[in-house]
């Protein structure tokens, strides 16, 4: 029975799973609602179970589906992997190239090289999920992307490699109307009685940011998380409060006058930017392209970079 299932019922089953709604999963895949319950049914009654449970127009995995959900990730990362194997004999750099990217990196830093790569490289197709070093680094050890580069440092060491992308540095940034306005630095006792803007829990810019100021074990003003890094300088335009952020994603506003920056006395604020790969992870052509233009200030083993 086993060889009456296809891959593109693996694939729907996986979005529907991610989604949990099967009409923006059927809306996704740009099939109708109906046709893709239908695989997802055929599906279950050729495993002889259900794979989810129908409350209303909700759906939740069975814990039969949960189960069989981490397999089906492991099969379609090996397929896509053989493929790009494939693809590599032809010592041809195509294919697909999925990355994935923590927010200030996606963002700041990232256009430049992926317009470089795509002009240089038309046959590849890049994905690239955006999300915070936790998410990243979750998405990794599933096999959803191939590589990653995040802000932050990573939980699973003995899975994952990491490599120093580049260095960045953290900055205060506040409104150009701010007593600090014609300052470049401020002290730490000063910055700690600001009410400060911070990005939410999981973002690589906070835990990098806390880790350092953990070492003063001294309190600090929060007044507002938000997770994302243009309302964050919104926010600090508008006059609500002090930010830390990296210098890579206030280049326009320096440029335009719209925002300050200030660095702490006594609290360098540099910051280290990974690239990580699962340990032992197959580099394919397009991957190992990427890399390359990347250019990592910490070379990748047997890549001949």
């Amino acid at each position: 029975m086993l060889n009456q299932v296809t891959i593109h019922q693996l694939e729907l089953f996986l979005l529907a799973a991610k989604l949990k709604n099967f009409s923006r999963a059927a809306d996704q895949m740009a099939i109708s609602q109906p046709a893709f319950s239908a695989q997802i049914i055929k599906l279950e009654r050729i495993l002889g179970a259900p794979l989810f449970d129908r409350i209303d127009r909700k759906i939740e995995m069975t814990e039969v589906g949960a189960v069989f959900e981490e397999y089906v990730q492991k099969t379609l990362s090996t397929l896509r992997e053989g493929k790009q194997v494939v693809d590599d004999m032809t010592h041809q750099v195509i294919g697909a190239l999925k990355i994935g990217a923590s927010t200030t990196i996606a963002n700041y830093i990232l256009p430049e090289y992926l317009g470089a790569y795509n002009a240089k490289y038309p046959n590849c197709k890049i994905e690239m999920m955006v999300n915070n070093t936790n998410q990243i680094e979750q998405a990794l050890l599933k096999g959803e992307i191939d590589m990653g580069l995040v802000e932050g440092p990573i939980g699973n060491t003995k899975r994952i490699n990491s490599y120093l992308f580049m260095l960045d540095e953290l900055v205060v940034i506040f409104s150009t109307r701010h007593r600090w306005k014609n300052r470049s630095s401020v002290s730490f006792d000063d910055f700690q009685r600001e009410p400060l803007i911070i990005r939410e829990r999981g973002s690589g810019t906070r835990q990098v940011f806390t880790d350092m100021m953990g070492k003063s074990r001294a309190p600090l003003n929060i007044a507002m998380e938000i997770g994302n890094t243009e309302a964050i300088k919104k926010s600090a335009e508008s006059g609500i409060g002090v930010a830390v952020i990296s210098q890579s994603a206030i280049n326009r506003e320096l440029k335009e006058k719209t925002l300050k920056k200030a660095r702490i006395s006594g609290h360098p604020m540099e910051r280290r930017l990974n690239l990580i790969l699962l340990h032992k992870k197959y580099l394919s052509n397009p991957l190992k392209a990427f890399i390359a233009l990347l250019d990592p200030v910490e070379k990748i083993p047997d890549m001949g970079i």
